[in-house]
């Protein structure tokens, strides 16, 4: 999932926020037993979807039907490609359903080697449903909690993209904390807000990013991605 405020753990300040303890999230609780059919979209090779991004760039998502686990949990492999890019290189992507959760590995610091488990949407979604995700790293020698809080917002939306008009579509906010271990407070890192359609797959991400520990601003980005056009294989 092209999820790229998860970066945001690698900076953390002052505690600014209410004081809470660590907590067990949704990706920790997974069944190796009870691995499902990923149904957000398609799986099937030849499948996929093109993106049009603020920054001027475009991509394709695409499904190649090829499993993948990790710690046992079943993923499907698909991969993004920016086609503005000279290097066109294919960056891996995985997604997976499990005990009625949709999943996906996050990819931490960009090197396809560090990634997280990040529960994207639960199956019967339903507004105020509400969930989180955690995980413990250590990120530039300092062990540090973060800490993803969804919520859906809707499950009715209408989007028109492109030129198509989407349904039934469903809206899910992400906000995103981090703290050192050992330290009460989480500090808020940024926000995330996804729409899927299911049986399409992810239509939308708007992300906004401000990390300034100590009143230094490390990383401030915001950014845009919508569904242009699709493809999936009968």
């Amino acid at each position: 999932m092209n999820i790229r405020f998860a970066v945001c753990g690698l900076f953390l300040s002052a505690g600014l926020l209410s004081s809470c303890t660590k907590k067990n999230g949704e990706n920790q609780n997974l069944d190796p037993n009870n691995n499902q059919t990923f149904d957000i979209m398609s799986t099937k090779s030849g499948s996929w979807w093109l993106y049009n991004a603020d920054d001027g760039s475009v991509f394709y998502r695409y499904a190649t039907d090829k499993d993948t686990s990790k710690d046992a949990i079943l993923y499907k492999y698909y991969f993004r490609i920016d086609t503005t890019s000279r290097l066109r290189e294919q960056i891996p992507e995985f997604f997976g359903k499990n005990s009625g959760k949709y999943i996906s590995l996050i990819d931490l610091d960009g090197k396809q080697k560090n990634y997280i488990t990040y529960v994207i949407l639960k199956e019967g979604a339903y507004v105020g449903q509400s969930w989180d995700n955690t995980e413990r790293r250590k990120i530039e020698g300092v062990n540090v909690d973060m800490l993803i809080e969804s919520e859906v917002k809707s499950v009715s939306d209408v989007l028109v993209l492109n030129g198509h008009t989407y349904d039934s579509v469903i809206h899910v906010y992400n906000n995103l904390k981090a703290k050192i271990v050992g330290t009460p407070l989480y500090t808020d890192c940024g926000d995330l807000d996804v729409w899927f359609r299911i049986g399409v797959g992810i239509l939308k991400e708007n992300g906004n990013i401000d990390i300034s520990p100590a009143g230094v601003s490390l990383l401030s980005k915001t950014y845009k991605d919508y569904l242009l056009e699709f493809h999936e294989e009968p």
